[in-house]
């Protein structure tokens, strides 16, 4: 169902027939929920979100008035990824809408991108960073989006084909060492599912969440499919993992890398990788605390 809101079209899908509870529940389709997903007031949502003790407030506010289950087709309003159609869902999806999810990272690939060029998006999640990429490379480049999450892989295929972005392609698969399976715990249901990892025996592993999934090295995918020009990598403390399995594609074509880096055991052991295959690495943006990117190119 389409209904006109804030000069934008906002398509209110139920996936189930969940919905919150308590004395702010709301519809699915009723007037105050399309009120609250139009993409103004998910910009005004998503820039209080950062405000301490109103943004904790408001936050807990929605989850408890927003149905669950319910995703919202609206369009980007601001930066790298305007006008970009994208299903989400309002109560933790709100800085897609707005326009301010990864602005600085989005920066760096519209510096370093252009268009025939290939980026390796190494977790895709819903796929916003993967649309972005493909207006920079366009028809001639490609977007490979890696990502292990099934539910989410599949939403990266809806919104290439919602946005007409054919060069983005979905590679279902987590990134890796070495081609094997591995158990991957999937991110809680009430979230974004942006925070899916391999499972290493950590505490945080829950049975209730955990899938097996097929892995496959950049190496071993970039014998069958272009190299990259760039590598973006965010996978929640794997970076490591990754970059063991790349060593041929930094040493051979030598891609640009931006790479989020989750503690400070990390940024050490990308760090010496790095310096021994001959890069060269910095911090990116006002960034202080991990996460935290790290950008990296060849040394000339």
């Amino acid at each position: 169902m389409l209904r006109r809101v804030d000069e934008h079209y906002v398509q209110i899908q139920r996936r189930s027939s969940c919905a919150a509870s308590g004395p702010f529940a709301v519809k699915a389709d009723s007037l105050p929920t399309r009120v609250i997903c139009s993409p103004a007031i998910q910009s005004l949502y998503a820039r209080a979100r950062g405000i301490p003790i109103l943004g904790e407030f408001l936050h807990k506010l929605a989850l408890r008035a927003l149905p669950g289950n319910t995703r919202v087709t609206t369009r980007v309003r601001e930066g790298q990824g305007s006008g970009l159609l994208l299903s989400l869902d309002p109560r933790y999806e709100a800085p897609y809408a707005a326009g301010l999810y990864e602005a600085a990272l989005l920066k760096f690939l519209a510096a370093h991108l252009k268009r025939g060029d290939v980026l390796y998006d190494v977790g895709g999640h819903i796929g916003f960073v993967s649309l972005v990429g493909a207006r920079f490379v366009g028809l001639e480049g490609r977007v490979f989006a890696f990502e292990a999450d099934p539910e989410n892989a599949s939403r990266i295929r809806g919104h290439a084909q919602t946005n007409e972005l054919p060069q983005v392609e979905v590679v279902p698969a987590a990134v890796w060492s070495e081609c094997k399976t591995l158990s991957f715990q999937r991110a809680a249901a009430s979230s974004s599912r942006n925070t899916g990892a391999v499972a290493g025996g950590t505490e945080s592993a829950s049975p209730e969440g955990m899938i097996v999934v097929e892995a496959v090295t950049l190496d071993r995918f970039a014998l069958d499919h272009r190299p990259p020009t760039v590598v973006k990598i965010d996978v929640e403390g794997a970076e490591e993992e990754v970059l063991k399995g790349a060593e041929s594609v930094f040493l051979t074509g030598k891609p640009l890398l931006i790479c989020e880096i989750h503690n400070a055991r990390s940024a050490q052991g990308v760090a010496s990788w790095l310096e021994s295959i001959g890069y060269g690495w910095t911090w990116h943006g006002g960034e202080s605390q991990f996460p935290r990117h790290l950008v990296a190119q060849a040394n000339p």
